[in-house]
């Protein structure tokens, strides 16, 4: 197997969500009468102050702790969800190289792919409960039998902000040791502030957790294998069709309000084509008819590359990984494919439209921003309520803007204005 990293280069950032995006271009637009500016970014993730986990450095907990069983419970499971808490995993590993690793919480090829393949987690225990009401009392009542069948961990990791199931869960699993967030310091053997939360990025907020232990970031921050076979399978793609230059498309997201134009996405795939680049078109298990009629539209030049392959689904993402790794630019909507290429390391570009750059930003030492800087941005309610569902946010980027954009950071040209 490879092992793929992100060199995330540590800087000392500015304090505040929009100092965590550097301006790099700004484009003016106008829908529906509305004038405002399109605007890409450098985005680099906000981080708590160094004053605040640098002296639990000085003498780690970790060390004074003998854990060889670590139960984490966690939120979604999504790529976007489990890249963004993969170095929590890649840290937990590093401390404790011998430790038994229990994910709890929903499981997907992610969790299966980007962590139990890579060796950073061991078990899992799926349980997903949407709202906790009487109806989940049997949920309940498995947790309190699994509780009992795995016995007593070392340590209990609880990433969430939820009250009930942090109650739930000191009743039903033992442990020698438990942490979770300062809004939940009944059920924290550690405290700590965390100043300015609603900045931070969540992949810091989460690995504050490992640093109130006094483990370090791991360097780089994720850890991503890709299996040989597949990179071989992904040379062999390259070569037999002649790639090239390729840029990668992600279209689609598990939310669709969250979706650029695909009629969009075909001028850019046209124009990008005309230029003499290649456009490889990735996407989730439930888009590839989308994604194959796309292809043909925007003419020859344009590929599904899982559909030139006889693998199986639940294999697509290694694929998927091997290939963007090789591409010169990922452009994506705000989707899981965006993380998961910044984490890879290849330039990414993310259409933004709804959610919280500052918090939710893909993570990676080459990923921009391009963003509508509008009044209702990002939408209040994420259903562009705001605007009446005129979506301004997302005619506003052009496939023109957007085309400039992706052949500035392809040129290297990406200097701070």
């Amino acid at each position: 197997m490879s092992l793929v990293y992100t060199n995330y280069a540590s800087r000392k950032p500015e304090r505040g969500s929009d100092r965590m995006l550097t301006a790099v271009k700004s484009w003016p637009t106008s829908v529906s009468g509305k004038d405002f500016e399109v605007v890409l970014y450098r985005a680099r993730p906000d981080d708590y102050p160094k004053e605040l986990y640098e002296p639990w450095y000085e003498d780690p907990l970790y060390k004074h702790l003998d854990v060889k069983s670590i139960l984490v419970y966690v939120g979604g499971a999504g790529m976007g969800d489990v890249v963004m808490i993969n170095p929590l995993f890649n840290a937990l590993k590093k401390a404790w190289p011998e430790s038994h690793i229990t994910w709890i919480g929903g499981f997907s090829n992610p969790v299966k792919c980007l962590l139990k393949d890579n060796g950073l987690i061991d078990d899992v225990l799926y349980t997903v409960v949407r709202k906790h009401r009487p109806s989940a009392f049997p949920e309940y009542a498995r947790w309190w039998r699994e509780g009992r069948r795995m016995g007593e961990a070392d340590l209990f990791i609880d990433t969430q902000r939820q009250f009930v199931p942090s109650l739930l869960f000191s009743l039903c699993f033992k442990y020698k040791h438990r942490i979770g967030y300062s809004s939940k310091c009944l059920f924290s053997d550690w405290k700590f502030k965390e100043p300015d939360r609603h900045k931070v990025h969540d992949t810091f907020q989460t690995l504050i957790l490992a640093r109130r232990l006094g483990i370090e970031p791991p360097d780089p921050l994720h850890r991503i294998l890709i299996p040989e076979n597949f990179e071989q399978i992904a040379g062999d793609l390259w070569e037999r069709y002649g790639f090239g230059e390729a840029v990668a498309m992600f279209p689609y997201s598990a939310w669709p309000v969250k979706d650029w134009d695909s009629q969009y996405f075909l001028s850019l795939g046209r124009m990008l084509l005309k230029e003499g680049f290649k456009v490889l078109l990735f996407g989730g298990p439930g888009d590839f008819d989308k994604l194959r009629n796309l292809a043909d539209l925007m003419g020859k030049g344009a590929y599904v590359p899982y559909l030139l392959t006889d693998l199986s689904i639940d294999r697509e993402m290694y694929l998927s990984m091997a290939l963007l790794k090789r591409a010169a630019l990922t452009v994506s909507v705000d989707s899981g494919g965006a993380h998961l290429s910044a984490a890879l390391g290849t330039k990414t570009l993310v259409i933004s439209l709804l959610s919280r750059v500052d918090k939710f930003m893909p993570v990676g030492r080459q990923v921009w921003s391009i963003y509508p800087k509008i009044d209702c941005s990002p939408c209040p309610d994420r259903n562009m309520k705001a605007c009446g569902q005129e979506r301004w946010c997302a005619k506003g980027i052009t496939p023109r803007i957007l085309y400039e954009a992706a052949t500035l950071l392809l040129s290297g040209e990406e200097a701070e204005q």
